[in-house]
């Protein structure tokens, strides 16, 4: 009986930790997003990111739809 009950807390546990090691990766997946947003001229306005567009940045995308931000202004 003890060692059923030892073996469904250790499943337990290892889920938990599954599922902990997920959001972990999805966090560290994210910081290279929110480093790019601060670096750059950006605020959120209405749900969507608003940027200052710098006219002679570089055109990224498969129709060269999307410009580079500004660098966000340093106090």
């Amino acid at each position: 009986m003890v060692l059923v009950v030892g073996w469904t807390v250790l499943g337990y546990y290892r889920r938990e930790l599954a599922a902990t090691k997920e959001e972990l990766q999805r966090y560290e997946d994210a910081v290279p997003v929110v480093q790019a947003f601060y670096a750059s001229d950006a605020v959120i306005c209405g749900g969507v990111i608003c940027t200052n567009g710098d006219p002679g940045g570089s055109r990224v995308g498969d129709r060269g739809q999307y410009r580079a931000a500004r660098p966000r202004p340093q106090p």
